[in-house]
């Protein structure tokens, strides 16, 4: 059945004994689950939160981050199923949400996940269709090192790591090009937001979707415009929590390499420019994207495998799919004694 507002404390005590680590994780603290859950959401107006009980117990969750996909002359919606736990006692419960929340969308999309979920989800049904990749930029070692919640003795290492890592410094904006801070979206962006392209299916945005994320309680959400001279090329999000900076998102009209190039580097550099900012995010599933922000001077630390599961066999081929960090809770979800990835 749907969550009930009221049995949210009943629900967050299920995710913290359920999940690794979770008493330092954002993502379970109330107001952030609130806003996840039970909060209006512009582009989706059903529950967003479902439980199986036993003994009026909850003993299982599935959460819906909803998504819509067009590429291909089709449009289909997609929930991210997020949060999905069960109690140990509760043998089956698992699986139980998945069928059920797969009659609610088209496609149940999963990107990462423990060990033992990538291992169960091929399991029941589910097909992996590329990666999303998280390369990493370190701008501030030495803050890094001082925030460090537990040194450690192979603390004064990293820090040696991650200042050779921080060199060289982040290449200067290409010419022409430029970066506007704005404090929400406007209609201005809609001509960039819905673009399908038949070779992948591409997670659509809308402004109001694109707000609404700005609002999230769980880190510091920012938005920028790009522009090569007076006309504009693209945005990108930029969120920012315990000190790593993550581009969250970050779309282009004209998708070249010397236009992801041009936009990659002004994120970087607007993520940089926060001052509590220790190391850049940058988290992406399409090579364009990936290739350009490696030439910015970033790392790859981190392979997240993307998968979906689609049971009504509505695609024909393994898709490409185009995603971000912002089609998911892993724009802003962080273990707060733990954020970085260096």
């Amino acid at each position: 059945m749907a969550t009930l507002p009221s049995e949210q404390t009943a629900l967050a005590e299920l995710l913290k004994s359920t999940f690794p680590a979770s008493r330092e994780v954002n993502s379970f603290l109330p107001d952030v689950l609130c806003w996840k859950y039970f909060s209006p959401h512009p582009d989706w107006t059903a529950p967003r939160s479902y439980v199986v009980k036993k003994d009026e117990v909850i003993v299982g969750h599935g959460g819906i981050w909803p998504l819509r996909f067009a590429g291909a002359n089709a449009e289909l919606n997609v929930i991210h199923l997020i949060d999905w736990a069960a109690s140990r006692t509760a043998t089956g419960v698992g699986v139980l949400l998945l069928r059920k929340l797969a009659d609610v969308a088209d496609l149940l999309l999963t990107i990462g996940g423990s060990e033992e979920t990538q291992r169960i989800l091929p399991r029941l049904g589910y097909q992996q269709s590329g990666e999303l990749k998280m390369q990493v930029k370190v701008v501030r070692p030495w803050l890094q090192f001082r925030r460090a919640s537990e040194p450690g003795w192979k603390a004064p290492v990293r820090l040696l790591r991650n200042t050779v890592w921080s060199l060289p410094s982040l290449p200067p904006a290409l010419k022409g090009w430029r970066v506007s801070r704005i404090p929400r979206f406007d209609s201005s962006v809609e001509s960039l937001l819905n673009r399908p392209n038949r070779e992948t299916f591409t997670s659509l945005r809308t402004v109001v979707g694109l707000n609404h994320i700005l609002s999230c309680p769980a880190a510091t959400f920012a938005a920028f415009l790009v522009f090569e001279g007076n006309q504009l090329r693209g945005y990108f999000v930029l969120s920012e929590v315990a000190g790593q900076t993550r581009i969250a998102d970050l779309r282009l009209g004209a998708e070249d390499p010397e236009s992801w190039r041009a936009a990659c580097i002004l994120a970087a550099r607007a993520a940089a420019e926060i001052p509590e900012t220790c190391e850049i995010v940058a988290g992406f599933s399409m090579t364009p994207v990936q290739e350009a922000f490696a030439q910015t001077g970033f790392r790859l630390r981190q392979t997240l495998p993307i998968f979906y599961y689609d049971p009504r066999k509505i695609l024909k081929n393994v898709p490409t799919l185009d995603l971000s960090l912002l089609d998911g809770d892993a724009c802003f979800m962080a273990n707060l004694k733990h954020p970085f990835l260096t």
